[in-house]
């Protein structure tokens, strides 16, 4: 496999943006989920959403504010570059805790893959498509006793932009 400068960068820069998205969710940061993708990208993550980016973005934002904790890991990448088009395809476990209307809690891990579609345009690359596909879903339904018995946790959307990472990365 030959490897260009060019593509390494691609590579790279894409690859930032990957993981880009998993710190803006678990954030909720909008401005920063936003900044990843083209204006008109689209999203389907069946078979709760299908429409453009933006929209997808205050979806996401309403569904993970109602969480009581959730944190989004990356893992596997493969990047494919063609010119000024690439694709991807990224692993991600999701570990989400959620209140139900009864007062219990759902423990919820999910294993997806995110299969990318990118663009550069004018020296930029942003997301122009994505498809989200669900592999794994459990959820354990435990009591809210429970919960403050086995677990600790940050809840990084109510720190804003208190958290320590906004410093660091300026």
């Amino acid at each position: 496999m030959d490897f260009t400068v060019e593509q390494l960068v691609a590579e790279a820069q894409i690859r930032k943006l990957i993981h880009t998205y998993p710190r803006g969710l678990d954030r909720l940061d909008r401005d920063i989920l936003l900044s990843i993708a083209h204006p008109e990208a689209t999203v389907k993550f069946a078979p709760m959403f299908d429409g453009s980016w933006t929209a997808f973005v205050d979806w996401l934002m309403h569904a993970h504010d109602r969480m009581l904790f959730n944190n989004h890991r990356i893992t596997n990448t493969l990047i494919e570059v063609r010119g000024d088009h690439a694709v991807s395809e990224t692993s991600s476990t999701a570990t989400l805790l959620v209140k139900r209307d009864d007062g219990d809690i759902e423990d919820r891990t999910v294993h997806s893959r995110y299969l990318d579609r990118w663009r550069r345009d004018d020296g930029r690359w942003a997301l122009s498509h994505r498809d989200t596909i669900r592999d794994f879903r459990r959820v354990r339904i435990i009591t809210e006793a429970e919960l403050k018995a086995t677990c600790e946790f940050n809840r990084a959307s109510e720190i804003g932009r208190a958290d320590p990472s906004y410093a660091l990365f300026g």
